[in-house]
């Protein structure tokens, strides 16, 4: 049975071996959810509070534009903070379970394994972050919808690269068995130099060229500009914006993805995984 499905599965092209592979990973995401809907629930039902706070915020600044300046950018990071620790939970899960080895074992290439595991959550991240704004317009934010497609589109160019960061971060729970240095250190600066609750041109200037290392903040910026009635007036053009998220998407999946290959192969080789 074990043969006849090796088999089967090494005749396949690596373009059908993928979209098979990235279809299960979906598929095991789906059934979770549906074993625990009131955890789901509660997932979304928790981002209405922090919508309500900067609403109310807003009420007593008597600024409306300060409620959707702090809306754009807390959804944003909601939605990244999703893409960041799926992977990393994920891969943490597997390891306390034993069953790392088993996605290992599959004919699929290695690298292929942290994009198809993160593809369920880019879309809840998404949707988690469209949900905090629709939210936002029925307590009177004011959104230029005809905006809004090209600003999901540098909202998902920006949710892969905070997937390519946690790559890197998967890489450490492969040797190490922990991940949240990685991820607790980027956001941590991301929280503070990605411009969510502030414009980034607060910071000092010693500290403030940080922020462009950040993908948060060409999102964040971007959004502003196409979603906000009054958006500020500092900050890259959202086609700017594009193009340095898309180049920083391909230096980071370039590296994440070849340093969590050479981290299985180092993990194999020091005994840590059984493979």
């Amino acid at each position: 049975m074990s043969s006849a499905y090796t088999a089967v599965i090494g005749h396949r092209g690596l373009w059908r071996k993928s979209l098979d592979t990235c279809a299960a990973y979906v598929r095991i995401d789906l059934v979770e959810e549906r074993m625990f809907p009131l955890t789901t629930i509660l997932r979304y039902a928790a981002v209405v509070f922090p919508v309500l706070l900067y609403f109310f915020q807003g009420t007593f600044l008597n600024a409306t534009d300060a409620f959707v300046f702090m809306l754009i950018g807390a959804s944003v990071t909601t939605g990244f903070q999703d893409a960041l620790t799926a992977l990393t939970n994920r891969l943490q899960f597997a390891q306390e379970r034993g069953t790392l080895e088993t996605y290992l074992v599959e004919p699929v290439p290695w690298a292929l394994i942290p994009i198809a595991m993160n593809i369920w959550r880019t879309v809840t991240g998404t949707v988690m972050a469209c949900f905090m704004v629709a939210f936002g317009c029925l307590l009177g934010a004011r959104i230029e919808w005809r905006a809004i497609p090209f600003a999901l589109l540098i909202f998902l160019v920006g949710i892969a690269a905070c997937n390519a960061i946690g790559t890197l971060a998967a890489s450490f729970i492969i040797l190490f068995k922990r991940g949240e240095p990685v991820i607790m250190l980027y956001s941590l600066a991301a929280a503070v130099l990605g411009g969510t609750l502030f414009p980034i041109s607060v910071l000092p200037d010693w500290i403030r060229w940080v922020s462009y290392l950040v993908p948060h903040s060409y999102v964040i910026s971007a959004e502003r500009q196409l979603l906000m009635a009054n958006p500020p007036a500092e900050g890259l053009s959202p086609l700017t914006s594009l193009l340095v998220l898309v180049g920083f998407c391909m230096a980071m999946f370039a590296v994440g993805l070849v340093v969590f290959d050479r981290s299985l192969k180092l993990a194999r080789k020091l005994g840590i995984l059984s493979i």
